[in-house]
């Protein structure tokens, strides 16, 4: 597996973040009976049809960890830190 040249992959970072961040915005505005009835939709939409999905859950989690090695990056997320943890 060859991966993506470093253009490519910083463009991919900014849309995500991007994504992310509007996402967040919108959650944030919108009450909390419309942004839980549109996650219940897109969860049922997902779980309706995992069937046609082109991987199982055992190839994609194989596919994942074979690009950690790759990357040498280690298992898992570093920890939050402590100004962006909540409270409580």
């Amino acid at each position: 597996m060859k991966p993506p040249d470093l253009e490519f992959r910083e463009k991919n970072r900014k849309e995500r973040i991007w994504f992310v961040k509007k996402q967040a915005e919108w959650v944030r505005s919108a009450p909390n009976e419309v942004w839980s009835e549109q996650q219940c939709k897109m969860i049922n939409a997902l779980f309706a049809n995992k069937d046609q999905f082109p991987l199982t859950k055992e190839e994609y989690l194989n596919m994942i960890e074979k690009a950690r090695i790759l990357s040498m990056r280690k298992k898992g997320s570093p920890p939050l830190p402590k100004r962006l943890r909540r409270l409580g």
